[in-house]
């Protein structure tokens, strides 16, 4: 009887340590997941930031632009580049109106 009662605690112990061992495997599992993943996150946290410096640079391009366009456009300047190519308004019979055509 003791030879069974030893063999069955012999089994018990080897059931406990195959546990802890799983467990203790599960935890590495989980942790190397916990990692990655912090990882990852800031990776996209990196991205992001640049993808935002960048939309804020082109924001900055697109508002110069508009300030130059405007400046190109302004009443005085077009007076100013018009009389510098010999440019002045239309005189009476220099306009041909053009009737539209209906499709």
């Amino acid at each position: 009887m003791t030879s069974a009662r030893s063999d069955a605690v012999t089994d018990d112990a080897k059931s406990g340590v195959w546990v802890i061992l799983a467990l203790v495997l599960v935890a590495l599992g989980l942790r190397l997941a916990s990692v990655w993943l912090n990882i990852e996150r800031t990776d996209l946290a990196y991205g992001i930031e640049q993808s935002e410096n960048e939309i804020e640079r082109i924001s900055k391009h697109v508002d110069k632009l508009e300030v130059e366009r405007n400046n190109l456009l302004s009443p005085y300047q077009l007076k100013e580049l018009a009389s510098k190519h010999g440019l002045g308004p239309a005189e009476p019979g220099q306009i041909r109106r053009l009737p539209l055509q209906a499709d």
